[in-house]
């Protein structure tokens, strides 16, 4: 599957959610849009994609926020561990 990422940059209004070519505007908050970012990379990671979320700050600085897991744990590997 492919790699997805999804960047929290600085907007002129608010914040804005960057993949690739596409930007999605209108978040008010960088907590709002980091959710909405996580709640799309999640679901998409669920299904096999590699997803990231990144926060850029305003100095360009960039920080991981959220990555899938390449593997996650299934309800049969979480009993075997308990057992």
């Amino acid at each position: 599957m492919s790699k997805m990422v999804y960047t929290v940059t600085p907007a002129d209004d608010g914040w804005a959610i960057v993949q690739e070519a596409n930007r999605y505007t209108g978040y008010k908050t960088d907590a709002t849009a980091i959710k909405s970012a996580i709640a799309v990379a999640s679901k998409l990671g669920l299904s096999g994609h590699e997803t990231f979320v990144m926060l850029q700050s305003p100095d360009g600085s960039l920080k991981q926020v959220f990555a899938s897991d390449p593997a996650p744990p299934t309800i049969d590997s979480m009993m075997d561990e308990v057992r």
